[in-house]
C-alpha cells in the first residue's frame, strides 16, 4: 500500500535526530511515520536496539522497540522504507524537492554508523 505525504518534519537537537512523515489515514485524518535515530542515550542499548528506530503512529506491536531501518530507497515521487518488521512506500509527489533534500542531509546524520543502507534512483 502506498501512502500519500503531505508533509515532512525534521527535527535535529543533541539528544534525537527525526524525520517525520505525515500521511494520510481515513480513518485518523493524518497519521505519523517516524524515523528516530536517539543518540543521547543509545550508548546504553543493547547492539540489536541501537539504530534508527521505525514506528507509525496507531501501530503498535510486540518488538516494537526492535523495529530498525535497513533499508531506505528514494526516487521522483516515492520513497520505500524498510525496517526490520515492516515495510512502507511513500508518494512524495506533494513534497518540494528541498524538502526532501534537507530530508536526505538528516538521514545521512542519522546512518553516521552505516546501520542502514540510502539508495538513490
Amino acid at each position: 500500500m502506498k501512502h500519500r505525504v503531505q508533509f515532512i518534519s525534521l527535527e535535529e537537537d543533541d539528544k534525537d535526530l527525526i524525520v517525520a512523515f505525515a500521511i494520510d489515514d481515513l480513518k485518523m485524518g493524518v497519521r505519523s511515520l517516524i524515523l528516530l535515530r536517539t543518540l543521547f542515550y543509545e550508548e546504553l542499548m543493547d547492539e540489536n536496539e541501537q539504530g534508527v528506530k521505525v514506528s507509525l503512529e496507531g501501530d503498535a506491536f510486540e518488538r516494537e522497540y526492535l523495529n530498525v531501518l535497513k533499508s531506505i530507497r528514494i526516487e521522483e515521487d516515492e520513497i520505500e522504507i524498510k525496517s526490520l518488521f515492516r515495510e512502507y512506500i511513500l508518494d512524495t509527489s506533494k513534497i518540494e524537492g528541498s524538502a526532501i533534500q534537507e530530508m536526505v542531509e538528516l538521514l545521512k546524520k542519522q546512518n553516521y554508523d552505516n546501520r542502514f543502507t540510502i539508495h538513490f534512483a
